[in-house]
């Protein structure tokens, strides 16, 4: 099992670091269409998709290094007061809860992504027009890792509640 998580966890950081980079051209393509729109009074016709494609790829690919790193939004005011056991339950029934439906998720966003790449959809966005099936890679890949994460997650605070809650 430690191999199974160090390896879950190793892809995570792995993805969240990559993920990071993202904000780079997300920057540079803002810059560049501020620059265009109020200086030289030519818009691209890009930099909206590009922008938002980014956006959503760094947000969703973020999310199981969010996890991984215990910075998911969570009611501090009542959980600190409780016995790392107690906690331990709660977490666990939180993930227990929400791995099927990762799972499910999973799996309907695969069906998703083969529609679109079978359709031959595009965006509609704006003039670029660009394919979808691109971004739902990125929502397929996000989401069974997020869900691989949150499997891990299950497993460390069983070992946690067995331990004691330590």
């Amino acid at each position: 099992m430690d191999a199974l998580i160090r390896n879950i966890e190793r892809i995570t950081r792995s993805v969240g670091i990559l993920a990071s980079f993202a904000l780079v051209p997300l920057v540079l393509a803002t810059c560049f269409e501020v620059f265009s729109r109020y200086v030289i009074d030519a818009p691209t016709v890009w930099a909206y998709e590009i922008g938002y494609l980014l956006t959503g790829s760094h947000f969703l690919l973020a999310m199981a290094f969010t996890l991984q790193a215990n910075e998911h939004i969570r009611i501090d005011i009542f959980s600190a007061n409780f016995a790392p056991r107690t906690r331990a339950v709660i977490d666990l029934l939180g993930y227990t809860v929400t791995l099927p439906l990762m799972l499910w998720l999973t799996y309907a966003l695969y069906q998703h992504l083969m529609t679109g790449y079978l359709r031959n959809e595009h965006s509609g966005q704006s003039a670029m027009n660009l394919p979808v099936w691109p971004f739902r890679v990125v929502f397929l890949v996000a989401f069974t890792l997020f869900a691989l994460q949150i499997l891990a997650e299950v497993i460390k605070t069983a070992r946690s509640f067995k331990a004691g809650g330590q």
